[in-house]
């Protein structure tokens, strides 16, 4: 598949050259691929991006079907995005803290489950900063 390929990619890339892509360099190649993949046949795909390098900090980046990218303090897509944005738009805060930011995830995972008519009853949440990548405890997150 192609995420698959992206991230085999980046690793070769590392391999190659002897470093990391930094998160918006792997995100405008991520980008790139997306919109040559559009011009050469039908691949529909939204993704996030988050990465940590030691020049910018954290990083999030929203990539759409046609291959157009932003750099994001937060957000979400597909259908859950209609009622997580506002959440996030009146909780967000310039230096949230993890636990500030995990909190607000726990509010949209709940208006999710209130109001989409698919019952999701587990949710996993992955943060990403200097330590590397972690998940939040399951049980917690159990509904």
């Amino acid at each position: 598949n192609r995420s698959s390929d992206l991230q085999k990619n980046v690793q070769l890339y590392k391999i190659r050259n002897g470093y990391s892509l930094s998160p918006h360099a792997a995100a405008s190649f991520t980008r790139q691929n997306l919109a040559k993949a559009l011009r050469e046949g039908p691949y529909t795909v939204d993704m996030l991006i988050g990465g940590y390098d030691e020049h910018d900090g954290a990083s999030l980046y929203y990539l759409d079907y046609l291959g157009t990218m932003a750099k994001v303090p937060y957000t979400a897509h597909g259908y859950a995005s209609y009622m997580t944005l506002s959440i996030m738009d009146k909780n967000y805060k310039e230096g949230l803290s993890e636990t500030e930011a995990v909190d607000m995830i726990r509010m949209c995972i709940a208006e999710v489950q209130k109001r989409l008519i698919i019952n999701l009853p587990k949710f996993n949440i992955h943060v990403v900063d200097r330590e590397g990548v972690r998940t939040i405890d399951d049980e917690k997150m159990e509904t």
